[in-house]
C-alpha cells in the first residue's frame, strides 16, 4: 500500500496496527511491577533487583539505532514477527529463570526484542497513514501504551498475588504471541530500495542515528527524565509526606493522556510543533514545581493533569516531526533516534534522581526536573531561531539568483 494513495486514516491496516501495538504493550507492562519482587524471591538483594530492572533500559538505548537501521533495510513485516516472538519467549525465559544469571540473560533478550518490535511497529504503522495526518495517526498509536499502563500493571500485580508469578509470565507470553499471529495478517509490500536510494551494502553512521534530529532526541530526553522520576519515586513521596492513595496519579494521568493525545496530533498537522512544544514544557515545569510543595492527594492529581497534558501532546508531536523530516525511506532511523532520547530520559531519571534524593532528599529532585524542563524551552527556542534564520537565508539567496 503506497502512502500517497492512502486517503482514510482508519483503514484496515492502521486499525490492525493499533490492536497489535496495544497487545504488545499490555503483555510487556504486565511484568514490569512484579519483576523486582520476583528477582528478590530468587534470593537477590534490592540493588540487584534494581539492576535487573535497569538493564532493560540500558539494552534498549544501545539497540535502538540498530533497530532503526534494520527497519529501514530489511523486510519490516518479517522483522516485526521474529522480534515479537522473541519477546514472547523472553517472558517464558523469565519464568524458568531459577538464578540471577539466567534472569539477566532473558531480561537482555527482552530489551533487545522489545526495542526492535516497538521500533518496527511505529515505523510500519506510518506507512498506513495519510501523509497529511501522520501526527494524528502517531497520536492514536500511543493509545495502546496508555491503555496498557492503565490496566496491565495492576492486572499483573493482582494475578501474582492470587495465583503466583508464573501465571503472569504465561499470560504475557500468550498475549504477545496473539500479537505476533495478528502480524501475519498485515498487508505489506516491501518498498523498492532502489527507488528510495537506500543500499544494503553501504553502511554509514547516518544509517543508525540521524544527526539532524539530535535536538528532538535531546528534547525527548529532557522531558521524559521527569517521567522516569515520577514512576520510580512517587510511591516513596507518598510515604514521606503521608499522602494516601497516591497511586491514583497514574489513573488520572492515563485518562488525561487518553483524551489529549489524539487531539495533539491534529494540532501538529495543522499548526506545527511550536504551538505544542512551548505549552507542553511549561505545563510539565509547573507540574514539577507543584510536586515540590504537594502535601495532599488533590495536589498530586493536579500534577497528573498538568504533566499528562504536556506528555500526551509533546511526545507524539516530537516523534511525528522526526518522521516527517526524514521521509518514508528513513522512518526507522527517525523513530529510533527519537526513542534513543526518550529511553535515555526514562532511564537516567531514576538513576540520577535516586542519587540526588539519597543525598539531598526527594524535593531536590523535582527542582532538578524543573531546571531540565526550562532548559528544554531554551533549547527549542534557540532551535526555532536558527531554523528561521536558515529559511530566511535560503529565500534571500533564491531572490538574488532570480
Amino acid at each position: 500500500m503506497e502512502q500517497s494513495k492512502i486517503e482514510n486514516l482508519w483503514n484496515f491496516s492502521f486499525i490492525l496496527m493499533l490492536i497489535i501495538n496495544a497487545l504488545v504493550f499490555i503483555g510487556f507492562t504486565m511484568m514490569t511491577p512484579i519483576l523486582p519482587k520476583y528477582t528478590i524471591s530468587l534470593g537477590a538483594t534490592m540493588s540487584i533487583a534494581g539492576l535487573v530492572a535497569g538493564i532493560f533500559a540500558i539494552t534498549s538505548i544501545i539497540i535502538r539505532p540498530f533497530a532503526g537501521f534494520s527497519t529501514d533495510r530489511f523486510n519490516k513485516k518479517h522483522l516485526l514477527i521474529v522480534s515479537t516472538i522473541f519477546l514472547a519467549v523472553s517472558a517464558l525465559g523469565l519464568k524458568i529463570s531459577y538464578n540471577i544469571y539466567t534472569l539477566f540473560f532473558f531480561r537482555i533478550v527482552q530489551g533487545i526484542s522489545f526495542s526492535v518490535s516497538v521500533t518496527v511497529i511505529n515505523a510500519l504503522s506510518t506507512t498506513y497513514m495519510p501523509k497529511e495526518r501522520i501526527g494524528e495517526g502517531i497520536g492514536f498509536m500511543g493509545l495502546g501504551y496508555i491503555l496498557a499502563t492503565a490496566i496491565s500493571p495492576n492486572l499483573g500485580l493482582e494475578i501474582s498475588s492470587q495465583f503466583g508469578f508464573k501465571y503472569v509470565f504465561y499470560l504475557s507470553c500468550i498475549i504477545v504471541m496473539i500479537a505476533a499471529a495478528l502480524m501475519t495478517m498485515i498487508p505489506y509490500n516491501p518498498v523498492n530500495r532502489e527507488n528510495l536510494n537506500v543500499s544494503k551494502l553501504h553502511i554509514k553512521i547516518s544509517d543508525f542515528f540521524a544527526k539532524e534530529l539530535i535536538v528532538f532526541a535531546v528534547l525527548a530526553c529532557l522531558f521524559t527524565f521527569m517521567n522516569g522520576v515520577i514512576g520510580s519515586f512517587l510511591a516513596l513521596l507518598g510515604d514521606e509526606r503521608h499522602i494516601s492513595n497516591i497511586g491514583y496519579y497514574f489513573t488520572v494521568n492515563a485518562i488525561v493522556i487518553l483524551i489529549i493525545r489524539p487531539l495533539s496530533g491534529k494540532l501538529l498537522d495543522n499548526k506545527g510543533l511550536s504551538i505544542i512544544a512551548f505549552p507542553a514544557f511549561i505545563m510539565a515545569m509547573m507540574a514539577s514545581l507543584l510536586l515540590v510543595i504537594s502535601s495532599s492527594l488533590w495536589m498530586i492529581l493536579a500534577v497528573a493533569v498538568l504533566y499528562g497534558i504536556g506528555q500526551s501532546s509533546l511526545s507524539p508531536a516530537l516523534q511525528a516531526t522526526c518522521v516527517k523530516k526524514l521521509g518514508p525511506s528513513k522512518v526507522g532511523i527517525a523513530t529510533s533516534t527519537y526513542f534513543i532520547g526518550y529511553d535515555a530520559g526514562q532511564g537516567l531519571g531514576p538513576i540520577i534522581g535516586g542519587t540526588i534524593a539519597g543525598k539531598f532528599g526527594l524535593t531536590s529532585v523535582f527542582y532538578i526536573c524543573a531546571a531540565l524542563l526550562f532548559s528544554g524551552i531554551v533549547i527549542y527556542y534557540l532551535h526555532t531561531l536558527n531554523a528561521k534564520k536558515a529559511k530566511s537565508k535560503i529565500v534571500s539567496e533564491n531572490l538574488n539568483n532570480n
